[in-house]
C-alpha cells in the first residue's frame, strides 16, 4: 500500500491503523485488534476480493474489559473477569474515535461497518443496540456464549440504521466441556435467527476448526459479505 493510502492516527488513547480506500467515499469498516493484526487482515480481506473500503483497526484495546457489556467472572480457572466496560468504551469510540478517523479520510465514508473477532465480534453486536454511526456489523467468532446475552438481544431493540448482520463461527468452536463456551453455536443461531425474523438482513456461516483458526480470513469473509450486500 502506498504511504499516500495509510496512516496511524491516536484517539482516546489508542494507536488506530487507517488504510484508506482508492475510491475517497468508499465504505469505511471498523475493526478492533487483538494483536495489532491490521496488515494481515487487510491482506486477507484483498485476497477474498472484497469490495474497495476503508479500513480503520484500533488497538490497545483493553480486551476483557472494554468488549464487554456487563460484568462476568472467570468463565475457566485461567481466565480472569470481565468488567463491563463497553458503554464507557461507546463513548470514546462515538466521540472522539470515530471523528478521528472520519477527520483524516478525504470524504465521508457512504456507510461504516463495525467489525470485530470472539470478544470484539460480541461488542459489534452489542453496538447494534446503542446509538452510534454504523449501520452495518460483523461479529466473525464472537463470543456469543457471554451469559444472559440472548436475554438481552430479546429484550432491547437493534438501532433503526443497523442494515445488515454478519454472523460466523468455528465448527468445532462449541465442542468443549466448558457448560458457558459450549453454548456459543446455539446462541449464535438463536440470535441469527431472531433478528432475521425481525427484519434484519442477516446470515450465519460455519466454518471449519475451532476459535482460533484463521481469525484474519473469518474476519474478511464477513467484511466481504457485507461490502456486497
Amino acid at each position: 500500500m502506498s504511504e499516500d493510502k495509510y496512516r496511524e492516527l491516536e484517539a482516546a488513547g489508542k494507536r488506530i491503523q487507517l488504510y484508506m480506500a482508492e475510491k475517497a467515499s468508499a465504505p469505511l469498516v471498523v475493526y478492533h485488534a487483538v494483536h495489532g493484526e491490521g496488515d494481515s487482515l487487510h491482506e486477507a480481506c484483498r485476497k477474498a476480493g472484497s469490495p474497495d473500503f476503508s479500513l480503520a483497526v484500533v488497538n490497545d484495546i483493553r480486551w476483557d474489559d472494554e468488549m464487554s457489556p456487563w460484568a462476568i467472572p472467570p468463565v475457566s480457572k485461567d481466565d480472569r473477569p470481565c468488567s463491563g466496560e463497553a458503554d464507557e468504551y461507546l463513548r470514546k469510540l462515538n466521540d472522539a474515535i470515530m471523528p478521528a478517523i472520519r477527520d483524516a479520510l478525504p470524504e465521508a465514508p457512504d456507510y461504516s461497518v463495525l467489525a470485530g473477532y470472539s470478544l470484539a465480534g460480541l461488542f459489534a453486536l452489542y453496538a447494534a443496540y446503542q446509538k452510534t454511526d454504523f449501520q452495518r456489523i460483523v461479529s466473525a467468532s464472537g463470543s456469543l456464549w457471554f451469559p444472559k446475552l440472548v436475554d438481552y438481544v430479546k429484550s432491547h431493540q437493534v438501532q433503526g440504521q443497523i442494515q445488515t448482520m454478519y454472523f460466523s463461527l468455528g465448527n468445532k468452536e462449541s465442542r468443549t466441556r466448558n457448560q458457558v463456551l459450549k453454548r456459543v453455536e446455539e446462541n449464535t443461531v438463536t440470535i441469527e435467527r431472531y433478528l432475521h425474523d425481525r427484519g434484519i438482513h442477516t446470515i450465519y456461516e460455519s466454518n471449519p476448526g475451532n476459535h482460533f483458526r484463521d481469525a484474519a480470513l473469518r474476519t474478511a469473509k464477513g467484511i466481504k459479505w457485507t461490502l456486497e450486500q
